[in-house]
């Protein structure tokens, strides 16, 4: 019985090359003529690297090498090298990138007469884009606050202190910048907890589309952000926080979603503006991160005494004075503890 592999190997869902010392290609099965947009007629006998002169890499070179002088076999990790062909996405592939993100290996041929000489080598393509999608997806809900899609505590803590290393280390500026809803507690209360979280969602949108895209935005805890601004000397993280502050007092916020139908009439239904305060500071030297956080919180109380609505700069004094403040002026009774203390924080 005489078997044609080759109805095989065109039949498979990846990509079969085969070539020969010199990289010219021998054999090209339907899926790489799908993927690639060439016939097999019209790569047959061409390097790969004139097809693709993105493979002119000491990589690839090296590991033809090795095929043909060890007859070994190679492997290509999407993890480490994305793609070895340029191939554009396939159709229905997932968006999250512009080139098919590939898993490859490369093999010896040998010749079938028995005499094991490496005649040739096999490259093997496969799609992995799916895979690679699915594993983005899940390292950003690692990092992610679900609700505000903010970075979560957990990435703040370990961020802040590799960049106040490297700040300190090559002498560079960064600042830092807590920012907190004002009379958050009275959106759950009045409106409930679905349109809080609403509220959240769209706070936070405000405050990162004012950001760079090397800026840090963390939910920090409850409805209070932290915001690391690097390369970025005190006073103009000022003027930046100033700015969100006032994007956010300008986001109309939603009451009600696609889902939700209040009572007619009801001023829950209404759109409506919220206001933050913030406390912005930038790191002293030999400063750690705790000690930054304490200055930012504490110029933060100062923003909420007040009367909220504002940014305020921290200094180099002793942070959050707790012990003297019964010895200060104490705010009006319409406004009660104006700020929380850290340990209530959720």
């Amino acid at each position: 019985m005489s078997l044609d592999f080759k109805q095989v190997v065109d039949g498979l869902g990846q990509g079969v090359a085969v070539v020969d010392r010199d990289g010219a290609v021998l054999y090209w099965n339907h899926w790489l003529e799908r993927a690639s947009g060439r016939r097999a007629e019209a790569v047959a006998g061409r390097p790969l690297t004139e097809l693709y002169p993105s493979l002119l890499n000491p990589a690839f070179e090296r590991n033809l090498r090795a095929v043909f002088s060890l007859g070994i076999v190679c492997y290509y990790s999407q993890l480490v090298h994305g793609t070895l062909f340029p191939f554009k996405p396939l159709p229905g592939s997932p968006p999250e990138f512009d080139a098919m993100q590939q898993r490859c290996s490369m093999g010896p041929v040998r010749d079938r007469s028995g005499s094991g000489e490496i005649v040739a080598a096999y490259i093997l393509v496969e799609d992995v884009s799916e895979a690679a999608a699915a594993q983005r997806r899940l390292a950003e809900l690692a990092v992610r606050d679900g609700l505000t899609k903010a970075f979560n505590r957990r990435y703040l803590d370990r961020r802040l202190a590799d960049e106040i290393a490297r700040a300190e280390r090559f002498g560079r500026p960064l600042s830092l910048a807590l920012v907190d809803i004002d009379h958050f507690k009275q959106v759950n209360d009045a409106r409930g907890h679905q349109c809080g979280d609403r509220a959240l969602a769209a706070v936070s949108a405000a405050l990162r589309s004012g950001l760079r895209e090397s800026d840090v935005l963390a939910r920090y805890g409850g409805e209070e952000f932290c915001i690391l601004l690097l390369e970025t000397e005190p006073a103009a993280a000022l003027a930046t926080v100033e700015r969100l502050r006032a994007a956010v007092a300008a986001t109309p916020i939603q009451a009600t979603g696609p889902d939700e139908e209040p009572a007619e009439g009801s001023f829950r239904a209404d759109p409506f503006t919220l206001t933050v305060s913030a406390g912005v500071a930038g790191l002293m030297p030999g400063e750690g991160p705790a000690a930054l956080l304490e200055r930012a919180d504490a110029a933060l109380y100062r923003a909420k005494r007040r009367g909220r609505n504002r940014v305020v700069a921290a200094g180099p004094e002793a942070p959050y004075p707790r012990a003297a403040a019964a010895a200060c002026p104490c705010p009006s009774s319409a406004t009660p503890n104006p700020r929380k203390p850290p340990a209530s924080r959720p």
